[in-house]
């Protein structure tokens, strides 16, 4: 061989060492993109799962919640009649019948009356109507229910209109 091929064949040699040395850093790159690509999409992933984990538990609550008070909108409706039972209970004995009867199908429902008179004053559960001086009672108790309140489980579904005392001052 000639000392023109000689240098040549090396030539060669090391431009095919640097192409796999520069092949082996390319494919380590590749895989550390590969490797972090994949690692973003199971963060993702997971993070897509908690989030649909979420949204049926809140569908869930809210089906719950629909059930529960579904009859709402019935009851609501039933209180007018309910009062003036209440009213008319008071003066003939049949009537109180009724009125009882019709309280337990709401009671069955979930209904239940709001205690006001001698409770102290709850803007939660009560609307004042007025304030009256009292010596008798404590400043801010229900001493009158005008109109009685109720509640659906938790919810009330129509505030007491009450009279509250105010302490009289000497």
């Amino acid at each position: 061989m000639s000392a023109d091929q000689d240098k040549g064949s090396e030539d060669a040699e090391a431009s095919s060492g640097a192409d796999e040395s520069d092949a082996g850093i390319d494919a380590e790159t590749g895989l550390e993109e590969a490797c972090q690509l994949a690692e973003e999409r199971l963060d993702q992933l997971l993070r897509c799962r908690a989030e649909l984990d979420n949204t049926l538990k809140r569908v869930a609550r809210e089906k719950e919640d629909l059930a529960r008070y579904a009859s709402e909108t019935l009851v609501v409706k039933l209180l007018p009649v309910l009062d003036s039972l209440d009213q008319a209970s008071k003066h003939d004995q049949g009537t109180e019948q009724i009125r009882q009867q019709l309280m337990d199908v709401l009671k069955s429902e979930g209904l239940s009356a709001i205690e006001a008179l001698g409770e102290k004053f709850d803007p939660y559960r009560h609307v004042a109507l007025i304030q009256v001086p009292s010596e008798e009672h404590e400043d801010g108790t229900v001493i009158e229910e005008v109109l009685r309140g109720y509640t659906l489980g938790p919810r009330v579904v129509r505030f007491s209109k009450v009279l509250v005392s105010k302490r009289e001052e000497t």
